[in-house]
């Protein structure tokens, strides 16, 4: 290694760093911020700051900016997989995703009796 190939890692480190301390400073801003009283607004706010955070991170500090294209595959696999995991509960919330043959969450807080039967 040569001692420019060195200022160069030095200088890129030290640019992640202060990224990294200006984006923790805007992640506690953001925290205090009410966005509306829209919840999942804010949640999505908060995970892409820390996306990018951690886009930072794995590219830099992981060296994964020099990896082979089959990295960035299971990068966007896991970020679908990741999405598609936390809309199926706002699916069964609003009554998307519904069985005729399951009883298991029909009417949740009322009694159901079995009476021996099986759905």
């Amino acid at each position: 290694m040569s001692h420019d190939n060195i200022k160069d890692h030095v200088k890129t480190y030290r640019n992640v760093f202060i990224a990294l301390l200006v984006l923790t400073a805007l992640t506690v801003g953001v925290s205090y911020y009410d966005f509306g009283g829209i919840v999942w607004l804010s949640i999505a706010v908060g995970l892409l700051i820390a996306s990018f955070k951690g886009y930072l991170v794995a590219a830099n500090f992981m060296h994964l900016n020099d990896e082979s294209p089959a990295i960035y595959w299971t990068l966007a696999l896991t970020a679908i997989f990741l999405i598609v995991l936390f809309t199926i509960p706002k699916l069964w919330e609003n009554d998307l995703v519904t069985s005729d043959t399951t009883t298991l969450f029909d009417d949740l807080g009322k009694e159901h009796s079995n009476d021996g039967e099986h759905h």
